[in-house]
């Protein structure tokens, strides 16, 4: 049925006529629209399928947890394919490098004004105490304070990362902090009650540091953590900044005492070496028993004997040589006697027979061997009434005597008694 317009003639209500030109634009724009949101949807589409590639570095490892179960496939360095999450979920974790961590859960806290500030510069009143809610201290075990702040440093096993993941439910390495964070503080507590406070600060700094790495090994092992503590410090340890200037004045004042004993110790052993040699030791220890009271008799006179041959055989130094030396006199002086019985013997017959003959010769000897000592100054008189001598005795007679005094200094034991010379002559023979 058509119906007729009164301006425009009749209307085609059948729905097959043309549209007119807005109409058709209208839909060409849309049918436009509708592909270009069907190539965005397809892009993200293919985005979505490949969103979960990623490339593993070359410090890492990564595991895959498919639709919430852990896969036991470690993939190292390179790049790894899967499913989009939710299906799947690639772990990358530092497991090629060792991480640090800071831990100040024991450690003072500092006002605005003592941030940043080196801890020497840091100075409160006795009346400044301390503030449970904000101060962290460990007691020791002479039930002083200690201040302290602990750098871990920690890595993953490489062989074992499927237990950290696993057991700590660990999807980032903020898992791992937490954990080590509340083992420290509880090791802490430990080991500052095994110790006192000047141990932690000063005397034991190395076995704190490798007490608290064994007890955090061992807790992590316990808890098959796939976590391994390699080092682990503390930073800055100090008593309660309070009596720090009080505690520093102790400090000073031991290691003035130590250095005092320590100096005195080598100046004992560099006398005792300088007097006995290497000696000494045993030579104290067998002195020692020589002058015990309680020693048994027999006790004291081996030692004594001891002494003696430690002496004469072992002693170096100033009392090895007064030693030698004495015993090279002895022997001068048993042979000096003996060679005088020897002259004797010799002489008494040749006295007995001519003893003013024997009395000239031995006279005239004398005289001979002191006018040829070098330490004798020889002064030619002429046949004069009047003679004058220089006094004091002539400056280079003086310069030569003195030089061969400083080369003779050392000790020589055939000079301590003049040789006797047996007057020898034809009338003796």
């Amino acid at each position: 049925m058509t119906q007729r317009d009164p301006h425009h003639g009749p209307a085609d209500l059948s729905g097959d006529a043309p549209l007119d030109a807005a109409n058709q634009s209208l839909a060409d724009a849309l049918r436009a629209s509708f592909r270009i949101l069907k190539g965005i949807m397809l892009v993200l589409v293919v985005l979505y399928l490949f969103s979960n590639f990623r490339r593993i570095e070359s410090h890492e490892q990564a595991l895959l947890v498919r639709l919430g179960s852990l896969k036991p496939e470690v993939h190292e360095a390179g790049l790894v394919l899967a499913f989009p999450f939710p299906i799947d979920e690639i772990v990358p974790l530092p497991t090629r490098k060792s991480n640090e961590l800071s831990i100040d859960s024991h450690t003072f806290r500092r006002t605005r004004d003592e941030i940043g500030k080196p801890l020497a510069f840091i100075s409160r009143g006795p009346a400044e105490g301390l503030r449970p809610t904000l101060d962290g201290a460990l007691m020791t075990a002479d039930a002083g304070l200690v201040h302290m702040r602990w750098r871990v440093t920690y890595k993953f096993d490489g062989d074992d990362v499927v237990k950290y993941v696993s057991n700590i439910s660990g999807r980032e390495v903020e898992a791992a902090e937490d954990l080590i964070r509340i083992l420290v503080e509880n090791a802490g507590i430990h080991v500052a009650s095994e110790m006192t406070a000047e141990e932690m600060i000063r005397t034991r700094v190395s076995d704190v540091h490798a007490e608290m790495k064994r007890r955090l090994n061992e807790s992590l092992e316990s808890l098959n953590s796939g976590i391994t503590i390699t080092l682990i410090e503390m930073q800055e340890p100090t008593p309660p900044i309070q009596v720090r200037r009080a505690f520093d004045e102790t400090i000073r004042a031991e290691n003035y005492k130590e250095k005092r004993i320590s100096d005195a110790k080598q100046q004992s052993s560099k006398i005792l070496n300088e007097v006995a040699g290497a000696a000494h030791e045993d030579l104290l220890k067998k002195l020692a028993v020589v002058d015990d009271a309680d020693a048994e008799p027999g006790v004291r006179a081996a030692a004594e004997a001891e002494v003696d041959r430690l002496l004469h055989e072992k002693a170096e130094g100033e009392a090895g040589r007064m030693i030698k030396d004495a015993s090279a006199y002895l022997s001068l002086v048993v042979s000096q006697i003996q060679s005088d019985v020897s002259l004797y013997e010799t002489l008494l017959p040749e006295y007995k027979r001519n003893p003013s003959l024997l009395i000239a010769r031995i006279l005239e000897q004398t005289k001979q061997r002191i006018m040829n000592y070098d330490g004798v100054v020889k002064i030619f008189r002429p046949d004069m009434t009047e003679v004058r001598l220089l006094v004091p005795i002539d400056p280079e007679q003086s310069r030569i005597t003195e030089e061969k005094r400083l080369q003779e200094r050392e000790f020589d034991v055939s000079k301590l008694r003049p040789q006797r010379y047996a007057p020898i002559g034809p009338e003796f023979e």
